[in-house]
């Protein structure tokens, strides 16, 4: 009788131990240092990977890897675009043709509005007028150019901020904890770098930052232009509205236009 109750004893101390160790090991791991919970395991799983760009010496095949890793989510943020520029033009065929505002159903007119709150359109789209005017944002950017942007802004792929933050465009945030803090920020600045969850996301972005902010206005005038006169909407075309994109202004709209030129056999 006595060794069952002391082996009853042990039995109920060792579980008690194991137990403390079992809570002790979930608290501490999935706390970081600071004890601020980390990264959830599931959103690890969706941040991408890149290749290891640094170690491909030869600088023919470097670039060729980096455009043929850049270029599918060039592509497919081009193409989500144009989706939703068509369904614009369709709209607009439609309003000069057969119908009137009012006779637009609630779905269009959702989707309409939607569009025009991504892109930044504060009036109501009512108007032909201020359709034209939003159909002159929701338009793609020449990948080509993209690519070389992205290329220049994030060293091939190996910047801290392509690495680190999947930011292949050196786009900023303005909250604190919101991104990567550069290096060489000045102490009265609060910017920091942008993470993104994926690279795709990286080109959602700087897409519609090109096509929404006043900085880029003269970027989407020329595309228009292009537009309104049936010529092609090419990169060589695009580029000098990114005088503003860069400190440097026509400096880097000329490097970029360099790089268009040098790089035709990749892009």
């Amino acid at each position: 009788m006595r060794f069952g109750f002391v082996a009853r004893v042990t039995l109920a101390l060792a579980l008690l131990v194991l137990g403390i160790f079992l809570l002790k090991w979930f608290y501490f791991e999935t706390k970081s240092p600071v004890g601020m919970p980390v990264v959830q395991k599931q959103e690890i799983k969706k941040t991408q990977k890149l290749p290891d760009f640094s170690k491909i010496i030869d600088v023919r095949e470097r670039k060729k890897a980096f455009f043929d890793f850049i270029r599918p989510g060039v592509l497919h943020a081009n193409r989500q675009i144009s989706l939703k520029r068509q369904f614009l033009l369709d709209i607009k065929t439609s309003l000069v043709t057969d119908i009137s505002w009012q006779d637009l159903t609630s779905q269009q007119r959702e989707r309409i509005d939607a569009i025009a709150q991504h892109y930044k359109v504060k009036s109501t789209v009512d108007s032909m007028a201020a359709l034209e005017g939003l159909l002159a944002k929701v338009d793609i950017i020449p990948k080509e150019l993209v690519m070389v942007q992205a290329a220049n802004e994030s060293g091939w792929g190996t910047s801290r901020f392509a690495r680190l933050g999947l930011n292949f465009f050196g786009q900023w945030c303005f909250s604190k904890g919101c991104g990567l803090v550069p290096s060489s920020r000045n102490d009265d600045a609060n910017h920091e770098v942008r993470v993104f969850d994926s690279v795709d996301a990286s080109i959602a972005s700087y897409l519609n930052n090109l096509n929404t902010h006043p900085a880029y206005a003269h970027l989407r005038e020329i595309r228009l232009e292009l537009r309104q006169n049936n010529l092609p909407v090419k990169a060589e075309f695009l580029a000098p509205g990114l005088l503003n994109y860069s400190e440097r202004q026509q400096d880097y709209v000329v490097e970029l236009l360099q790089m268009l030129r040098h790089n035709k056999a990749y892009l």
